[in-house]
């Protein structure tokens, strides 16, 4: 089980769950079972002491962590406490080669990167935990990871004898251990035997075809490829592909004014003739991308965190919402009809969707918002009351209502501004602009 790779995925368990990833899944009994625990790099000292004590082990994977920019395992934290650490790849999308020989290197050099000491994590340990203790993490020792009676035969022969390798010194007992581990590249492997059987010998496979299976996989290649281009050509596609997108096209009339003193609004929302039919409180925050190709829209990646009424957080949702221009219709100077059109769960990190869409910019927008659900002349419209943090932009009144054709759309820009005046809001300047086009045409956006 992966625990703990990023520390958003810390910061997002804290805010979901009160506790860091640690706590929470032994909180689940999860630890009761047998786990390898892969990554484990934003973990704390007591943390460290948690996995020890379930005799959890750890997979070490430098080459991934640093491609993914997740930060470094405490691994001599780990080894001190008596955790059985192994190095793993974590695969090939995010290692690539699947080199284990540059796994050990790089957790030696890592080691001793971090903790400023050249005698941290010497070679003998860098290659005990690709080879026993990894076995170990994997509560797989008793049968493999060293050649002993009542093992199984799991070995690798190694040519060291390579112009890379060589001179060889052989003062030091231990030397050997230092050519392994720094010197040492796959290609120099010559046998392999996996369970007393020769999978290797000589450097020539023998149990696949390997000319045949490296001309299939360039076969699947080119039709990943394929698929991935046909898929990719829009961020539309790009959304649907990635699963749980739902489409709600909808249009939305939308009037706003900027104004100073939002306690006009909350004493005004529960005046006669305004049924309130829901209310919520949610800090809101938005990541726009933007694209080189306008006419994709915008996708607006959102976190909105629930406020109670203790001001405390009751629940965190995230979204994504594939948003057409802002404004799809020229209603009038101060009312904007907006589109969205699909909206999906998001699942994965900020930075995950950044590397699929490739967004050509991105903007950051944070607000608070008071909303009500209301009844007004027999419509229904959405009161949202933000105050925008991120840029500092003040205070922004909003009413919003779906509408499904145009002079719907008209009716409800007239009813809207008829509703800002009887909230209180009879001078104060009107925007016409959505958010998104109000911080981009600001100094600070």
């Amino acid at each position: 089980i992966h625990l703990s790779e990023t520390r958003q995925e810390v910061e997002n368990s804290r805010k979901e769950f009160g506790m860091p990833v640690i706590p929470y899944v032994k909180k689940q009994d999860v630890f009761e079972a047998r786990v390898l625990a892969a990554h484990c790099v934003h973990v704390d000292d007591g943390e460290v002491k948690t996995l020890q004590h379930h005799h959890i082990g750890v997979a070490h994977n430098p080459s991934s962590n640093m491609k993914l920019a997740s930060g470094f395992a405490p691994v001599n934290k780990m080894l001190a406490a008596g955790l059985h650490v192994g190095i793993g790849t974590d695969g090939a999308a995010s290692n690539n080669d699947l080199d284990m020989f540059e796994e050990i290197r790089l957790a030696a050099f890592l080691a001793k990167g971090i903790s400023g000491d050249p005698t941290t994590l010497p070679a003998p340990v860098a290659l005990t935990m690709g080879t026993r203790m990894g076995a170990d993490a994997l509560q797989l020792g008793k049968i493999t990871g060293s050649l002993e009676p009542g093992k199984r035969a799991d070995l690798i022969l190694v040519d060291i004898s390579r112009a890379h390798n060589t001179p060889r010194f052989k003062r030091e007992p231990e030397a050997i251990y230092a050519q392994l581990v720094y010197a040492t590249h796959p290609s120099d492997v010559t046998d392999v035997m996996v369970n007393g059987r020769w999978l290797m010998r000589d450097q020539q496979l023998l149990t696949i075809n390997e000319p045949e299976l490296l001309a299939k996989a360039e076969i699947y290649a080119r039709k990943i490829d394929a698929f991935l281009h046909e898929r990719e050509h829009s961020v539309l596609s790009k959304l649907i592909a990635i699963g749980g997108a739902s489409e709600e096209e909808s249009y939305e009339v939308q009037v706003k004014v900027a104004l100073e003193d939002p306690q006009i609004v909350i004493n005004a929302v529960h005046q006669p003739g305004i049924e309130v039919l829901h209310h919520r409180h949610y800090h809101e925050y938005d990541t726009y991308f933007s694209f080189s190709d306008a006419s994709q829209g915008y996708l607006r990646y959102r976190e909105d965190e629930a406020i109670d009424v203790n001001d405390k957080i009751s629940s965190i949702r995230y979204r994504l919402t594939l948003l057409g221009p802002t404004r799809e219709g020229n209603l009038s100077s101060d009312a904007l009809l907006s589109r969205s059109r699909f909206i999906a769960p998001a699942n994965h990190s900020l930075r995950f969707y950044r590397e699929y869409f490739k967004p050509a910019h991105e903007t950051v927008i944070e607000k608070h918002r008071l909303r009500w659900r209301i009844l007004y002349h027999g419509l229904e419209f959405f009161i949202n009351l933000d105050r925008m943090d991120q840029p500092a932009l003040g205070h922004f009144l909003e009413v919003k209502s779906r509408t499904w054709s145009r002079r719907d759309a008209e009716h409800k820009a007239q009813v809207s501004r008829e509703l800002i005046k009887s909230l209180g809001m009879t001078n104060e300047p009107s925007v016409s602009q959505d958010y998104i086009e109000l911080v981009s045409s600001s100094p600070t956006g």
